[in-house]
């Protein structure tokens, strides 16, 4: 299955970097040489951003006391858009993986995140509105536990691996935007829970022994995005999930919410907040925060 994602992630690339065309420019009848005009601008238009940040402490006979650290994170954006006339697909994809040692422990987990994003549209005659159909992906590279550093003659609870759990969700419905930073979009939803380790099947809402749940519902989501600064860029988002077969209390709500800050063409700053809630999972909210400080390089585009 590992194997097959892969291969997935690199025809979409291939597929995507093929689409851009380059045409022979035409001879000049009056001078025999190649006219000057460039050569039409092609439909797609992409950006690759990879980033890399860390952190390092060392103490050594330092009197106010501190334990050796080092944390690592590395993210790739790659986004892709085609759009001609009334319709247009967007392609996101999102990969991040961090770890973190603390003393002389091992490397432990910090972040993990596979999410796949597609979007086919098509515009209607008011262009603030249009047909959407959503296909996403969500998964994590690496396992995670719930007691990371165990205590001394403890073992590690593993609660999360590749695929386990990883979501499927299908969205078909409409989108409005309005202004071009904000965007709403809802419809009819089916969302696919994955757990290819069976023992971990009912942290995730599954039977013993089950490794998919298919759900059918309604998906709603809000969000916008601003460039605050020069050089700083808000995005958020509030998205929901709702089972048609079950009470209103277990609707699914994921709150991202992202700044990024450029100081240079190579440094860059990230502050990321996330709030979940998913009642299969826990009955309280879920938060995550993290703040990052280091390398981020363009590919291409912006």
């Amino acid at each position: 299955m590992k194997a097959k994602l892969l291969t997935t992630f690199a025809i979409l690339l291939f597929s995507a970097a093929s689409a851009v065309a380059q045409t022979e420019p035409a001879p000049n009848p009056d001078t025999a040489q190649p006219a000057v005009d460039e050569a039409p601008a092609s439909n797609w238009n992409h950006s690759l951003r990879a980033s890399l940040t860390g952190t390092q402490a060392t103490y050594r006979n330092w009197s106010q006391g501190g334990t050796n650290n080092i944390a690592i994170l590395g993210t790739t954006a790659f986004a892709s858009e085609y759009s001609k006339g009334i319709y247009s697909y967007n392609l996101d994809i999102n990969l991040r993986y961090g770890q973190t040692r603390i003393g002389d422990g091992d490397f432990i987990k910090s972040d993990d995140r596979i999410r796949i994003r597609n979007q086919a549209s098509r515009k209607f005659r008011d262009e603030r509105w249009s047909a959407i159909l959503n296909v996403n992906f969500e998964s994590q590279f690496d396992k995670g536990y719930d007691n990371p550093i165990p205590d001394e003659g403890e073992e590690r609870i593993l609660i999360s691996r590749f695929m386990a759990p990883a979501y499927i969700t299908e969205v078909l419905g409409l989108s409005f935007k309005p202004v071009e930073n904000f965007r709403m979009e809802g419809g009819l939803a089916m969302k696919q829970t994955i757990v290819s380790d069976t023992d971990l099947s009912p942290r995730f809402g599954l039977p013993e022994g089950d490794s998919f749940r298919n759900e059918a519902g309604f998906s709603f989501l809000v969000g916008y995005e601003r460039r605050v600064m020069e050089n700083i860029f808000y995005s958020g988002y509030v998205e929901t999930f709702t089972n048609v077969n079950r009470d209103l209390k277990y609707t699914d709500v994921l709150f991202v919410n992202e700044i990024t800050g450029q100081i240079n063409r190579y440094i860059s700053a990230n502050v990321e907040f996330v709030l979940a809630y998913d009642r299969d999972i826990i009955d309280e909210l879920q938060v995550k925060q993290i703040i990052s400080l280091g390398l981020s390089y363009s590919f291409f585009g912006d």
